[in-house]
């Protein structure tokens, strides 16, 4: 198969850039003829509180450090709990899985806790006992 395209890259000369200077900037930088960087203002300050973050990651902790920050962590967890108004369910609170359409059917059978669950099942075995007494009266 014959194409009348040609190839688009044979026909292209790159200019060889020559290396006599180094050049430190780029082609198309907004700032003309500056060739020293200046420093921030607040630079001075910067590099201080690096050097004292080094300075104290130098020193280490002690033994008495390590207590003291565990003390504190272990005040402001409890402190934490006791404020976070987080209301605690117990065991009869929690929800059971409840069956869809027996839910539907009789509402009145289908326990949502286990506190219902405990009145329910009471209630089923009275009934329980309650038909066997009838039996025992009807023979």
């Amino acid at each position: 198969m014959k194409s009348d395209i040609t190839d688009p890259w044979s026909g292209t000369d790159v200019p060889q850039i020559s290396n006599n200077k180094c050049e430190n900037f780029f082609e198309d930088s907004f700032v003309v003829n500056q060739t020293q960087h200046t420093r921030l203002t607040d630079s001075e300050e910067y590099l201080e509180k690096l050097y004292s973050r080094l300075r104290i990651l130098q020193k280490g902790t002690s033994k008495k450090d390590l207590i003291t920050s565990l003390y504190v962590a272990k005040e402001d967890s409890i402190a934490r709990l006791i404020t976070s108004g987080c209301k605690l369910e117990t065991e009869e609170d929690t929800e059971l899985v409840s069956n869809p359409l027996i839910r539907h059917i009789a509402p009145h059978l289908q326990a949502l806790t286990a506190s219902e669950l405990v009145h329910l099942l009471k209630a089923d075995v009275l009934q329980i006992i309650n038909e066997s007494e009838q039996q025992k009266e009807i023979d």
